[in-house]
């Protein structure tokens, strides 16, 4: 389960769990204090950390029902198990460096899927390049996508995406966007491909967000899909090439520290059950 697919890479990437969540906690929204200031009391509990994360879709079509079990050294995340893949993360002082994704076949065996790099300047990310395909044959991947970030403002990030040729290493342009923070929470995402622009405009609880106390996490941007400081209530998805917009809808029922138990997601009918994570600490 890697901790990525956030809707800006769903454009050239997909995979199937973690609309899902950096693939471990989909719905889940960062702490930001490279975006925006955080605003825990310093006598808040940070031990409180998402033991196990369960994921189910009420059809095969939506997803793959699973239960990913995530170990720690302190609040520093050391990997997310489930019964068919394991994520492994890598740290540089409180910096998230790298996931490696590995494949579990029913005999046991792991092989070594895709990976996602990150560099940063100054404390912020800089750079995240994304392979996958990773075998004996592409040990550096069959396909490799790079983002770009650049610091508008403390609360508005650009981002440019990049095909890397796996040959040449040539980069080419496939997209671009820009990132805005409120609060600690993103509340805009714009991105361009050709001549389609895509916006999502996200609104929040006031409740914690189950992720926002694994170290590092809140410098990733939107690498986790609607991770926060709080937790995202409606996604509001338009485009130019589609006028009318989509909302999208997600409840939750919350334990007695006020971080989510379960989530429950709805499709843009705002009827339809999309899928369902919950959350043991």
């Amino acid at each position: 389960m890697i901790f990525c697919l956030n809707s800006q890479k769903s454009y050239y990437i997909t995979y199937q769990k973690m609309k899902n969540l950096l693939l471990l906690f989909s719905a889940l929204t960062l702490i930001f204090t490279s975006c925006s200031s955080d605003d825990n009391s310093s006598s808040e509990d940070t031990s409180i950390l998402p033991k196990t994360i369960s994921y189910s879709y009420p059809s095969t079509d939506l997803g793959t029902n699973s239960k990913s079990s995530v170990t720690y050294n302190g609040n520093k995340i050391v990997s997310t198990i489930d019964e068919d893949s394991k994520t492994l993360f890598t740290y540089d002082g409180d910096l998230i460096l790298k996931q490696e994704v590995f494949r579990i076949d029913p005999q046991g065996n792991q092989s070594k899927s895709r990976e996602v790099l990150y560099t940063y300047e100054n404390g912020k990310l800089k750079t995240r390049i994304y392979r996958t395909d990773i075998s004996a044959e592409y040990p550096e991947g069959n396909y490799t996508q790079k983002t770009v970030y650049t610091y508008t403002s403390n609360n508005l990030i650009s981002y440019v995406n990049f095909l890397v040729d796996r040959a040449s290493k040539l980069e080419t342009k496939i997209g671009e966007g820009t990132l805005t923070y409120e609060s600690g929470n993103l509340v805009k995402e714009q991105q361009k491909v050709s001549s389609v622009i895509t916006t999502r405009v996200y609104e929040y609880d006031t409740k914690k967000n189950p992720l926002k106390n694994i170290l590092g996490f809140n410098l990733l941007l939107n690498e986790i899909s609607g991770f926060g400081k709080n937790n995202a209530t409606k996604t509001t998805r338009s485009a130019s090439d589609y006028p009318n917009p989509s909302v999208y809808l997600s409840n939750y029922i919350y334990n007695d520290k006020d971080f989510p138990t379960k989530q429950t997601s709805f499709a843009g009918d705002g009827k339809s059950i999309e899928y369902e994570i919950e959350y043991t600490y």
